[in-house]
């Protein structure tokens, strides 16, 4: 018997664990302890959700599909076996959130603009439409100004509006922000949806974006690509529609305006863009008025799909609530890739879904409740725009002000060793302490953000919590290797160019690397654990660009 048990650590962590058990009704691991219990999660479970997710038996994922109805059976009868409650609506009765996305397509033959009360500017060679999530019929008329990145920042010393009232006008702007804003608050002002919320609030009419000069071939690939796709929203209980193409309060219309039709129009030349871009030089306005007025005439078609929503109830603080998303769906069948159709998701994100189901099954696996509550979401429609994650977390199934954090996981990107991770977003917050007390268990480098400009905070689930005041996390993996800091880097790159939202993104061992992914999941384990057992809420850093979200 002595033999046996000695220098066991599961036995010593078992015991330690009824020993203290025995004193107290909620059993707070320590940091040591927390480390020996996450060696339990089984890389195994993780590949065989995958390779039950990303099968080519569903298609791709699609929300509104009978195939991504079966990866959401999927996910309710894992929380079923993990001992989740189902909480998708406020009475627990179901797993499902069920909620209805709305496609929005323009109907380009009885759409138009016109240049200066005369001339038609053609469709799909000067402009095109983006659409109306909430306004079938929308009619428009102004003067045409150029913004450029639409950016209103004095505390950054960006003002795009300092000399321009934009009130009634029909608004050019640029896609990006500036390169010296630190990397969260770039990939904010970068966002689409940000740059509509300031025209909003200024009153503009409309606004038409550009492609920059250099790439302005994709003008037409683009307009290809969407004209018959059109745009997806989501509908809120109260019929508002929430998404790219929602404009807010007076704004009118989107578009996108070729770069050679607006350099006719304007007079702006490339030069003169390179120069705003890289030496922050004002942008010459149109010498003549410009006035432009069209229509726009869209079509609405909506579907059902869901969030996948589950609750481990908690104990002292069991009316406070961590949040852990992952996102469900993927882009379905599309155009082949030698002789494959099927956009399987793999990495995209059939990884991440996994990564949060044993997440779910470490915390069922607990000797004790945990401090604080833990839903646990499976997103629909990410692809889409975040669209199932806004509803979430505009309409959540406890009161918002519960919700203390979010843990997002989206393609971890499991293809090497992982010996650093890029936190993004946790440098805005109290969470980044957390995440360093993991890392450190764990011996993994922290690294700032290495590619700012894929704006990265911004293009994941994490961004719909951060939008209503909650601080989130998103944890990408790190460029780090044996030998050098940044080797990662061109494998990284590479697997992205050939894999990433195309038909091989598939399951093969070739590209999956599993002991990297269960030290992926111990570590986001970890975070969740630590903000969960914590005396205090995370809190917004003082200096936070986003604490002003907070409600």
């Amino acid at each position: 018997m002595k033999s046996l048990f000695k220098n066991n650590p599961l036995f010593i962590l078992c015991l330690s664990i009824i020993l203290f058990t025995t004193c107290k009704r909620e059993t707070v691991l320590s940091d040591e302890n927390l480390a020996q219990f996450s060696e339990s999660v089984n890389p195994e479970d993780i590949r065989h959700h995958i390779s039950v997710l990303a099968d080519d038996s569903l298609k791709g994922r699609l929300p509104g599909t009978p195939e991504y109805d079966k990866a959401m059976a999927y996910v309710a009868n894992k929380y079923k076996e993990f001992g989740l409650k189902p909480f998708g609506d406020k009475e627990g009765s179901t797993f499902y959130q069920t909620l209805t996305l709305r496609n929005s397509v323009v109907k380009n033959e009885q759409s138009f603009m016109i240049l200066n009360d005369t001339d038609s500017l053609q469709v799909g060679k000067d402009y095109f439409y983006l659409g109306n999530a909430n306004e079938v019929l929308t009619e428009f008329s102004g003067e045409l100004v150029i913004a450029g990145y639409c950016i209103q920042a004095p505390e950054y010393g960006i003002n795009d509006f300092e000399n321009l009232d934009v009130k009634g006008k029909i608004v050019v702007i640029f896609l990006g922000a500036p390169s010296s804003l630190p990397a969260s608050e770039r990939a904010y002002f970068s966002d689409l949806a940000t740059k509509i919320v300031t025209l909003d609030n200024l009153g503009a009419e409309g606004f038409l974006f550009t492609i920059e000069p250099h790439i302005s071939s994709r003008f037409n690939s683009i307009y290809n690509s969407m004209k018959n796709k059109g745009f997806e929203s989501v509908l809120l209980p109260s019929g508002k529609a929430l998404g790219i193409t929602d404009y807010g309060t007076h704004l009118k219309f989107g578009g996108v305006i070729n770069w050679s039709t607006l350099s006719k129009l304007t007079g702006i030349t490339a030069e003169e863009y390179k120069n705003y871009k890289e030496n922050d030089s004002v942008i010459v306005q149109p010498s003549n008025t410009i006035h432009i007025n069209g229509k726009v005439l869209s079509k609405f078609n909506e579907f059902e799909s869901a969030n996948v929503v589950g609750l481990l109830e908690g104990g002292e603080l069991k009316d406070q609530y961590i949040v852990h998303t992952a996102h469900l769906d993927h882009i379905g069948i599309g155009r082949p890739v030698d002789g494959d159709s099927i956009y399987n998701g793999a990495h995209d994100n059939a990884s991440g879904i996994s990564s949060m189901l044993e997440i779910a099954r470490l915390y069922s696996k607990l000797p004790s409740k945990p401090k604080r509550s833990v839903i646990f979401a499976a997103v629909t429609a990410e692809e889409m725009g975040l669209l199932g994650s806004k509803y979430l977390a505009v309409n959540p199934p406890v009161d918002q002000e519960k919700i203390i954090a979010n843990v997002n996981t989206d393609m971890p990107t499991l293809i090497a060793p992982l010996l650093s991770v890029e936190p993004l977003g946790a440098e805005q917050s109290s969470i980044m302490e957390v995440v360093k007390r993991s890392t450190n268990l764990l011996n993994l480098q922290i690294n700032p953000d290495h590619m700012p400009e894929e704006v990265r905070f911004v293009r994941s689930d994490n961004f719909n919590f951060v939008l209503e005041g909650i601080p989130a996390l998103r944890m990408k993996y790190g460029l780090k290797t044996e030998t050098s800091e940044t080797g990662l880097d061109s494998i990284i790159n590479t697997f992205t160019k050939l894999h990433y939202h195309q038909p091989s993104d598939e399951l093969h061992d070739a590209m999956f690397n599993f002991d990297a992914a269960k030290t992926y999941v111990r570590l986001q384990f970890m975070n969740s654990y630590l903000i969960n057992v914590s005396e205090k809420k995370p809190t917004w850093n003082e200096d936070s660009f986003f604490k002003k979200f907070k409600k």
